[in-house]
């Protein structure tokens, strides 16, 4: 008898604690970025790797899965690498439709004609969406446009 009372008394704490935990409050939040903040800048390399990639409106998981390579590489590169191979600058160059002289700095950016990679992401995703729904977006856009105009 003296047993199973333990037993019954252990189970209820189990479930007692649990309970703490799952409604206890998280100390990080799903804005929050992994691992710890960067301690140095990142190199030139990276900082303009990152941004013409946002530019292009990809994540990194999207330009690694182009590129052929893991995400954590593309973070490496966006945020630690100093000296990158000539091949990753080729492929990365390519893919996001830029010169390697444009990616590393030595010639400014061309302007392009038309939407930039972005806006014409965002059009591929609406154009996937049903008429009416695409409807009440243009017109949130047209209105959007018209007041920064």
């Amino acid at each position: 008898m003296h047993f199973k009372s333990i037993i019954l008394t252990t189970i209820s704490m189990q479930a007692f604690f649990q309970n703490i935990r799952i409604s206890a409050p998280h100390r990080y939040n799903p804005d929050m970025t992994r691992g710890p903040k960067p301690s140095k800048e990142a190199p030139f390399f990276g900082r303009q790797l990152a941004r013409f990639r946002q530019q292009r409106g990809m994540t990194q998981q999207e330009f690694a899965d182009e590129l052929g390579i893991s995400r954590e590489l593309i973070g490496h590169y966006e945020r630690r690498c100093e000296n990158p191979s000539v091949e990753f600058i080729i492929k990365a160059a390519t893919s996001l439709g830029i010169t390697i002289d444009e990616l590393l700095g030595i010639a400014p950016e061309r302007e392009r004609p038309g939407p930039s990679p972005k806006a014409q992401k965002l059009a591929e995703r609406l154009s996937r969406m049903p008429r009416s729904k695409q409807a009440i977006i243009l017109n949130m856009i047209e209105g959007a446009i018209d007041k920064a105009s």
